[in-house]
Formats: C-alpha cells, sequence, structure tokens
C-alpha cells in the first residue's frame, strides 16, 4: 500500500481525504484529494459509486474483508488441450483463460471503477503493486471492448473527465501465501492542478474451497474400467446404487484406468460476489502431488467454461499424498469462531514429510478452511477417509460426523456368539473365508490389533471433539474391524500401481507405515450423495437366520442421520487391494455456504 495512505484521515462527508503531518499541520504536499478507485470492498456484488459503501474497507484485502479478485483459470474458449496430448504436465496446465493478455471470460472480471478526476488533472495512471504485477490482469473498457492495461498504462483525457470501467482477474490461485498471498493493490496517480495525488484500491484473490457433504452430489465419477470385467461389474452396479438415490445424471467416467479415483483428483472452486445475490463461480480439479501417477492427467480433461485444473507439485509417489487422505468438516462455529465452509482434515503418516510439503503448504494457504491435522500412522494406506466422514443430519448444525468403531463390530460378534452362532461364518463373501465368529473372537493378535485400532481412533476424536465442539449425540459409531495388511506394503508398489504410475529410475514409491486395512469392506468408505442417500459396500458380513448383522447395524446406523444406504459390490475390485467405493469414486457436489464474509 502506497505509504501516504498511513497519514490518511477518512471524512465520510464527501467521501474525500486530506495528507495530515504527525504535528497537525498540513505536508509539503498541501492538497485535498477526493477517492479515484473503488471496487466491491462490501462484498455485495455491486460497486457503489454513489454513497460510500465501499469505502469503508476499501484498503482492506483478507478472507473477511475487501474486495475479492477471481483466479480466471477456466478454458471458456475449449481450445487447451486434454490428457491424451503429447503436452507436458505443465504446457496443459498453463493453457486457461487468463494465460495471456486477451480479455477471455470477463463475466469472471472482479468489478472495479476509476471515478472523475479532480478538475484540471493533467495526466493519470494506474499501477499494480509489484509482488502481484505479474499475477494481476487489469482491463478496461473502451468502445465497448475491454483491453488490456499494463501496471503503468495512463488513462485517456475522457476517463480522467468522466471516470471508467476497469474489470480485474488474476492469472493463477494462491500456492504459497509465503511466496504470493494474493493481496493486489491497484493504485491511481494523478497530476493536478494540487500536485500529485494516489488514491488506492486492496483487493484480495479468492480462495480454493473444496466441497463438503452437506453439499448435494451433482455428478458421481469412477475411472476407466479398461478389459477388467470385475471393474465393469462394479462401474454397472455403481450407477445402479447412484440411479436408486435419485441422482439424475449418470455416472461419469474419467479417462484414465488408475482404479483409485478418490485419489488423483480433488474438486473444490473459487467464487465472488455479483450482483442481485449471485456469484461467479470457477470450479477447479485439483491434481494430487504424486507427478508420477499418470493417472492424475485426468484432472486438464475438467477444463472448460467455468472449470479449471490445478495441480500441486510433490515429488515421487507417496500414499499419503492421496486425496482419499483429504475430507472436509462442513460449516460450523465454535467459542465465537465461524468456519463458513467449514474446514479440511489430513492424515499425518507420522515421517514428518507426510503429506508432501506442497500439499500442506497449498491448502494452509487458502486460510478459509484451517486444516486440522489427523494421526493416520497406525493404517497401512494412511487415509483419513479410513475412518471418518462427514454427513448430512437433521440438527442444529445440520451434520454430524461418522467414525469407525472395532469396539461396536467386536461387541457385535459378542452377542451372536452368547446366541449360539459362534459356528457361523464370519465372512459371507463367497469362497473367501471359513473362519467363523469364534475364530474371529479367539484370535488374540487379531483382538490386539482392533484393540490398537480403537485407541488410535478415540485419540482421533478427541482431537475433533475439540476443534468441532461435537457432542457425543453428533457422532454415528460405524461398526467395523480391522486387520494386518495382507502382504508387505512394499509388495504393494507392484500390485498397485500397475497401468497408471510410470516410476523413473530413481523414483520414490512410499506407503503409509501403519499396517492396518478393513477386514469386511469398509462402511464408512462410501459416497454421500444427499441428506437422505448413501452408497457403501456391500458388507459381506456373518448371515444369521438370512440377514447379515454387519450391513443390519452399518444400516441402521447410517438411519440415525436419516441416510438410507444402497449397498454395493466392491469386494475384488477395491477392498481386496486396500481401498473400498469412496476411494474408487469421486464427486462434483453443488456449492452450498459462501465463503465470504461481510461485516
Amino acid at each position: 500500500m502506497n505509504n501516504n495512505f498511513s497519514k490518511l484521515t477518512l471524512a465520510i462527508l464527501g467521501a474525500s481525504f486530506m495528507l495530515v503531518a504527525c504535528d497537525g499541520a498540513p505536508t509539503a504536499q498541501e492538497s485535498v484529494s477526493s477517492t479515484f478507485i473503488l471496487g466491491d470492498s462490501n462484498r455485495d456484488g455491486m460497486v457503489d459509486i454513489a454513497g460510500t459503501s465501499d469505502i469503508t474497507d476499501k484498503h482492506q484485502a483478507s478472507i473477511i474483508a475487501g474486495a475479492i479478485v477471481l483466479p480466471n483459470i477456466g478454458d471458456s474458449e475449449n481450445r487447451c488441450a486434454d490428457s491424451g496430448s503429447a503436452l507436458s504436465d505443465e504446457a496443459l496446465e498453463a493453457c486457461h483463460d487468463a494465460q495471456d493478455n486477451t480479455p477471455r471470460a470477463s463475466q469472471n472480471f472482479a468489478p472495479v471503477r476509476l471515478l472523475a478526476l479532480p478538475e484540471g488533472t493533467q495526466s493519470a495512471s494506474i499501477s499494480v503493486n509489484a509482488s502481484s504485477k505479474a499475477q494481476t490482469r487489469v482491463f478496461i473498457q473502451r468502445n465497448s471492448k475491454w483491453q488490456y492495461l499494463e501496471s503503468g498504462a495512463a488513462f485517456t483525457a475522457e476517463e480522467i473527465k468522466r471516470g471508467a470501467t476497469l474489470g480485474v482477474d488474476a492469472r493463477d490461485v494462491v500456492r504459497d501465501s509465503q511466496q504470493w498471498d494474493g493481496v493486489i493493490e491497484l493504485t491511481v496517480t494523478a497530476e493536478t492542478a494540487q500536485g500529485t495525488q494516489q488514491d488506492s484500491l486492496m483487493m484480495q484473490v479468492a480462495p480454493v474451497v473444496t466441497f463438503n457433504h452437506t453439499e448435494d452430489a451433482d455428478i458421481v465419477l469412477s475411472s476407466e474400467s479398461g478389459d477388467s470385467a470385475n471393474h465393469q461389474g462394479f462401474i454397472k452396479d455403481l450407477r445402479a446404487g447412484v440411479a436408486a438415490s435419485g441422482l439424475g445424471e449418470p455416472v461419469k467416467i474419467m479417462t484414465t484406468t488408475d482404479n483409485w479415483a478418490q485419489d488423483y483428483v480433488e474438486f473444490g472452486y473459487v467464487s465472488m460476489p455479483k450482483p442481485d445475490g449471485e456469484h461467479a463461480v470457477i470450479k477447479i480439479a485439483l491434481r494430487s502431488s504424486q507427478p508420477g501417477r499418470v493417472g492424475g492427467r485426468a484432472v486438464f480433461d475438467f477444463k472448460g467454461p467455468g472449470f479449471g485444473a490445478v495441480q500441486l507439485g510433490g515429488v515421487g509417489y507417496h500414499q499419503v499424498d492421496s486425496f482419499g487422505n483429504l475430507e472436509t468438516v462442513p460449516p460450523y462455529s465454535l467459542n465465537g469462531v465461524t468456519y463458513p465452509v467449514g474446514r479440511i482434515i489430513y492424515g499425518d503418516a507420522g515421517d514428518g514429510i507426510s503429506p508432501h510439503k506442497d500439499w500442506r503448504t497449498f491448502f494452509a494457504s487458502q486460510k478459509v478452511q484451517d486444516p486440522i491435522v489427523l494421526d493416520t500412522s497406525w493404517l497401512a494406506i494412511g487415509h483419513v477417509d479410513e475412518f471418518v466422514q462427514f454427513v448430512p443430519a437433521d440438527t442444529p448444525r445440520g451434520w454430524k460426523m461418522t467414525i469407525l468403531s472395532p469396539k461396536a463390530l467386536i461387541a457385535i460378534l459378542k452377542q451372536a456368539q452368547a446366541d449360539g452362532y459362534g459356528d457361523v461364518k464370519a465372512y459371507s463373501k463367497a469362497d473367501y473365508s471359513d473362519k467363523t465368529i469364534n475364530d474371529l473372537l479367539s484370535n488374540a493378535k487379531l483382538m490386539e490389533d482392533n484393540q490398537f485400532a480403537q485407541a488410535k481412533i478415540d485419540e482421533n476424536r478427541a482431537l475433533l471433539v475439540r476443534e468441532l465442539g461435537l457432542s457425543d449425540d453428533e457422532i454415528i459409531e460405524i461398526p467395523g474391524i480391522v486387520k494386518q495388511a495382507f502382504v508387505d506394503p512394499e509388495d504393494l508398489r507392484d500390485f498397485q500401481l500397475i497401468d497408471y504410475v510410470q516410476p523413473a529410475a530413481d523414483m520414490e514409491i512410499t506407503y503409509g507405515p501403519g499396517r492396518l486395512l478393513s477386514a469386511h469392506p469398509g462402511a464408512i468408505n462410501g459416497i454421500v450423495i444427499d441428506e437422505h442417500n448413501y452408497i457403501a459396500p456391500k458388507q459381506f458380513g456373518p448371515v444369521i437366520e438370512g440377514s447379515d448383522i454387519l450391513q443390519q447395524a452399518v444400516t441402521s446406523a447410517y438411519q440415525s442421520a436419516g441416510l438410507k444406504v444402497h449397498y454395493i459390490d466392491d469386494w475384488l475390485t477395491h477392498h481386496a487391494i486396500a481401498g473400498e467405493v469412496h476411494c474408487g469414486t469421486n464427486t462434483i457436489r453443488e456449492i452450498g455456504s459462501l465463503w465470504w464474509r461481510t461485516k
């Protein structure tokens, strides 16, 4: 900000500024200057040039105050190449509406007005602060067309006399707030009869916001099946489950055979207010910080009008950098602090470096969904979606937390044993296992592993209760037990990465440091469609008197949140290789609460 403004005293009447020296006497520049430039600083979607409503916060630029600028990274003309191109990842990402100085997608320009300058003004120009100049585009309407203005460009005599309409956007999202914080300062410098005068407008680049499960799914996605008959069967079941949920849009298939559709892409958006309560939105496909993961190039296929793509950097392939390790807490307030679009949670692998610093830095730099970091070091894959989720519910806050509960399933198994059903098979999946309920309960190592898992879950639960202010009746326990990983994690390198990772000779591929996985298909790892429907993996638990007692318990748990559960078989496609329905799918959702706040 121009240093003179530390001495500016605002006189609301007349909306004028006066330079005052520390001793109260006029400075050597003795001048009285008008407001020269205004933006939508009160965030109502319009620039108030008749009144003073956009003056109060015109020198503020933060998540909570000041005018907002969109990173205009969609592809409004559908001119950018897709993932099938021979272009590099960097070249694919670089193609978007704001990559050059052509005024594309002007509906996403932040509105700015140059006011008529004082009579007798000889010249005037506009500049962008040095730290944001390379990332900012400024346009002016001339002859009903948008024209790009370089920083330092002069206004015409007519514009000086009558004012002008400007539009501003950004060339990128904020990736690292220590490198660029997204704060833009526009300064108008005028040479007037009273001397050189300046006025500035501060603006903040909109943060990338991730969706939460109180926002209804618009589209459910999965990956290509290739020649896998099992995966083709999964897609068929998924489509049936989505249709039964009432979602009219068919399942969209992404252009990759990477089996884990949740992991290589996370969907979010940037937005800003427009007139009449509307808002401008650009949805964004975020690529995981796993550059060796070829399937991640599928994010570029989403580019189009109102849709952009961002890759988060990273190195090699670390399982904890997958987006199965990211969930979003829905909006809430606690102790006078409001999180209008909730908070993200992710898991720390316990090795001091996972998730990758590019991931951690990116989400922290958005500043609007203050991250909560959980301990996932006890899991073989190390993702938060293996044991916690948030679902819509008819409660004052509008949602509840679901959390994995080994003790709940063990209690169910013990009750079945006490009722004389100990010899019933613990798994009803054909040709999988002959182990009985008695066998599971008498397996000391299995019980020890689940006691350990329950302790780690309880630690994470306690942290979430503190951070979210949850009461016991806002937490739903989802029964399920864990087991040791069926192979050494190192062996998963070849088993899981076939077809979609092309490791270089020096590429690091690592997994979570723990050894535990879901024994039965993890019901908590499913898809929230809306406030009434949930898609979960078929449980294949003990069948007693014609009913799967595990599936019954899962159904009852989700019913307590008002959710109907639709079950699909993911045993061979996902469960058998350390994942579930949520891992193999993704969603693009409706936008619910707005991230910006006004005073």
